[in-house]
C-alpha cells in the first residue's frame, strides 16, 4: 500500500481571517487515506491552530515574527535555515503556501530542500505591492521556481498574470469554499439581548477585520445617510483590527454611538449572521471574500462593492446588490431599499443560499485542490520516467 502523500502547508499564523479559514477548513478536509498534512506557521501559532490539534494536524512554528531583513539580518538568515532544516527532516512531497511571505519564503526553502512540488496560493489581489518594487522581483523569482499558482478568483487571476508575468496555463482558478450547514439557523432573542439590540431593531451587519481597505468608514458614513431617513436600525461591525480605535472616533464624531456596536472578534459569526437583515461587505479591494459566501449561505441579501472577485459570488439584483466602491451614499441607498423591501430582501437571501450550494461548496474547493495535487504528482512522474528512458 503506498504511503499517503505528505503536503507542507505554509502561512504567516493561523490568526482569525479568510485566508487562515480556508487552508483550515481545506486541511481538515483532507482525504487522509491519500494526503497526510502538516502546517507551518512563519511567525507564531494563532488561535485557529487549536483546530488542527483537535483533527491530529502538526502545526510547526518558525518564529519569524518580528523581524525585518535589513536589521535582523542574522537572525532572518538563522530562521531561514531553520525554514529549510525543518523542510528536509519533513520530506514532503508538496509544498502549498499561503499569503505573501509564506509563499516568498516556502518556496526558496522548498528548492533548498530540494521539495519536488510547490504551489503558492493568491488570496487577493496585489494592490499592496504597488510601491515595492523589490516586492514584484521577489514573487517573480519565486515564481521561476513554482509549479502552479492557485488564485481564488478569475479576477486574481488575471491580477497575478498582468502583474507577475507568468504564463497562462501556470494558473488554476478554485474558489473559496465553505460548508454552509452551520449557517442555517434562526435568530436567538437572547444573543440579540446580550449585544443590545432593540427587540423591534433592524439589523445591519459587516463581518471584516478592521484594516483600511476593508471600507469601514464608508460604511459609518452611511449609516449616519441611513439614520438621517429611517429610525431603528442598528449596525454591527463584527472583528479586529489596527483601525479600531479610528473607526469609534469616527462613530462617535458621527453621532453614531448608540446605534453602532463594535464587537470585535468573534467565534459565533452564524449565530450573529442569523440576526442580521442585510450584510454589507464595503470593502474598496478584494480577491474572493468568505464573509459574502457565509452570508449568502445564511440567507442573507447582501450589498457589495464592484470589486475584485465580488461579483464572480454576487449576482447583481439576484443574490444581492453590488456598489462602486467609496460610495457611502450608494452604501446607503442599496441598504434602505432592501430594509425597505422585505420580499425582495428574502428572495435575494433565498437565491444566495442555493447559488453557495451549487457553486461555492467545501466539498468542491477541497477535491478540486486534491486533484491539483495529483494532477501535478503524476506530470512529475512521468517527467522522471521520461528522464529514466533517456539515460
Amino acid at each position: 500500500m503506498m504511503r499517503p502523500v505528505k503536503i507542507v502547508y505554509i502561512i504567516g499564523t493561523l490568526d482569525f481571517g479568510g485566508s487562515e479559514r480556508q487552508l483550515i477548513r481545506l486541511v481538515i478536509g483532507l482525504d487522509r487515506s491519500r494526503f497526510h498534512p502538516v502546517v507551518c506557521c512563519l511567525s507564531r501559532r494563532g488561535p485557529l491552530a487549536d483546530e488542527l490539534a483537535q483533527h491530529g494536524v502538526k502545526v510547526e512554528i518558525v518564529s519569524f515574527r518580528g523581524l525585518t531583513i535589513l536589521r535582523d539580518l542574522p537572525q532572518v538568515i538563522l530562521r531561514f535555515r531553520r525554514l529549510v532544516l525543518l523542510f528536509r527532516e519533513e520530506k514532503p512531497d508538496i509544498l502549498h503556501g499561503f499569503l505573501f511571505w509564506a509563499y516568498i519564503l516556502g518556496t526558496y526553502a522548498a528548492k533548498l530542500a530540494s521539495v519536488p512540488i510547490v504551489l503558492a496560493s493568491r488570496r487577493g489581489l496585489g494592490h499592496f505591492k504597488a510601491d515595492k518594487p523589490h516586492y514584484l522581483f521577489l514573487e517573480r523569482l519565486a515564481n521561476r521556481l513554482t509549479d502552479l499558482i492557485v488564485a481564488n478568483a478569475e479576477a486574481v487571476k488575471q491580477d497575478v498574470l498582468r502583474q507577475e508575468l507568468v504564463e497562462p496555463s501556470k494558473v488554476r482558478v478554485v474558489y473559496n469554499g465553505i460548508d454552509p450547514s452551520p449557517y442555517v439557523l434562526t435568530a436567538d432573542p437572547a444573543l440579540r439581548a446580550s449585544l443590545g439590540v432593540p427587540e423591534a431593531a433592524r439589523v445591519v451587519g459587516v463581518v471584516a477585520n478592521l484594516i483600511p481597505y476593508k471600507g469601514h468608514r464608508d460604511f459609518l458614513h452611511a449609516c449616519r445617510a441611513i439614520r438621517q431617513r429611517q429610525a431603528g436600525i442598528t449596525f454591527l461591525l463584527i472583528g479586529d483590527g489596527p483601525c479600531r480605535g479610528a473607526l469609534e472616533g469616527l462613530a462617535r464624531e458621527l453621532g453614531l454611538e448608540k446605534d453602532v456596536r463594535f464587537l470585535g472578534t468573534r467565534r459565533d459569526i452564524p449565530q450573529l449572521l442569523a440576526l442580521m437583515d442585510v450584510v454589507v461587505l464595503p470593502s474598496l479591494e478584494e480577491g474572493f471574500p468568505n464573509a459574502i459566501l457565509e452570508a449568502m449561505a445564511a440567507g442573507k441579501p447582501v450589498v457589495a462593492t464592484r470589486v475584485g472577485g465580488v461579483p464572480e459570488a454576487v449576482i447583481h439584483g439576484e443574490t444581492g446588490l453590488l456598489i462602486p466602491p467609496r460610495d457611502p451614499q450608494a452604501l446607503a441607498d442599496a441598504i434602505l431599499l432592501l430594509l425597505a423591501d422585505r420580499p425582495l430582501a428574502d428572495a435575494m437571501g433565498r437565491a444566495g443560499r442555493d447559488r453557495v450550494a451549487k457553486n461555492f461548496g467545501l466539498d468542491r474547493m477541497i477535491r478540486e485542490t486534491e486533484a491539483l495535487y495529483e494532477e501535478l504528482l503524476a506530470a512529475k512522474a512521468i517527467a522522471r520516467t521520461q528522464r529514466t528512458d533517456v539515460v
